[in-house]
């Protein structure tokens, strides 16, 4: 965590003008960063680097010292600032110690709590920041994947409805093959009949007789193949109704799933918009 001139500028400016004395706030190099007088910004301080290379946790300079110094040093206090037991730079205010120390104190324990707090809002707007690039993904694939679900939906509709013709069109062969046992039926009769004529025509009606025995020979062979195609239309007819039933369960299903991935969709958009919000929100922190 780095001290700013930002945050010490703030925390020397809100010392003057609350208390009248002036104050300084140097980096980890001893260098003063921030100068509610304006004048030493940039300066080295060495009261500063002595509290920042060594284990002294601060200088005081009492009224004795800046008369023995001539002027060149003023009473004063100059603390370190810690977080965490780390040194993050220095405190500084010129005045009366028995004044100033408190105040020195209270503005070092200031700028660690912002430090801290500044540090915080960073962690919290890296969470907010992942967690709203987690949810575009998320949406991303699901959005897919409603898509997907919409289009295996429709599929499936179409597919039910094939089916379903499929089915229809499997019953209308029944009416077929029926017609092909009356008309085998018919054939046969007429075949008998012949056969009938033929006898009582005796000797001239032999070749008539043949005919007609081709003739029965046929219906019968027409009955045949009528009642196999009967039982190939059964075998099938019953298979393609376990084919639709399950088009139909599956179509149910594709369209339940399709709902609920459009419903997760809805959700994981509504929270794209609390992540967000909570960005701008951490943003503004």
């Amino acid at each position: 965590m780095r001290l700013t001139e930002n945050l010490a500028n703030r925390i020397v400016d809100l010392i003057y003008s609350e208390s009248g004395f002036h104050g300084i706030v140097c980096d980890t190099s001893g260098t003063i960063i921030a100068d509610s007088a304006k004048q030493r910004v940039g300066v080295a301080h060495a009261g500063a680097r002595r509290i920042m290379t060594t284990s002294i946790q601060e200088i005081r300079i009492t009224a004795e010292d800046e008369i023995n110094s001539q002027g060149k040093q003023r009473e004063g206090l100059n603390i370190a600032i810690l977080l965490d037991d780390e040194k993050l730079g220095t405190f500084g205010v010129a005045g009366p110690l028995e004044i100033v120390s408190p105040v020195a104190k209270v503005a070092a324990a200031m700028i660690a709590f912002l430090l801290r707090d500044e540090e915080l809002k960073e962690i919290l707007k890296d969470h907010v920041e992942r967690m709203g690039e987690a949810l575009e993904q998320a949406a991303g694939a699901i959005q897919e994947m409603a898509a997907s679900s919409q289009e295996v939906a429709s599929v499936s509709q179409t597919v039910a409805t094939v089916a379903q013709n499929a089915k229809q069109h499997v019953k209308a062969t029944e009416g077929v093959t029926e017609f092909i046992r009356r008309v085998s039926k018919q054939t046969n009769l007429l075949g008998l009949n012949a056969a009938i004529e033929a006898a009582r025509a005796g000797e001239q009606g032999k070749g008539f007789s043949v005919v007609a025995g081709e003739v029965r020979k046929l219906a019968d062979e027409s009955n045949r193949s009528a009642n196999e195609i009967n039982d190939l239309l059964m075998t099938f007819q019953d298979t393609m109704e376990e084919i639709v039933d399950g088009v139909f369960q599956n179509n149910v299903i594709a369209q339940e799933q399709a709902k609920a991935t459009q419903e997760i969709a809805q959700m994981v958009e509504e929270l794209q918009q609390v992540g967000t919000e909570l960005n701008d929100l951490a943003h503004r922190l």
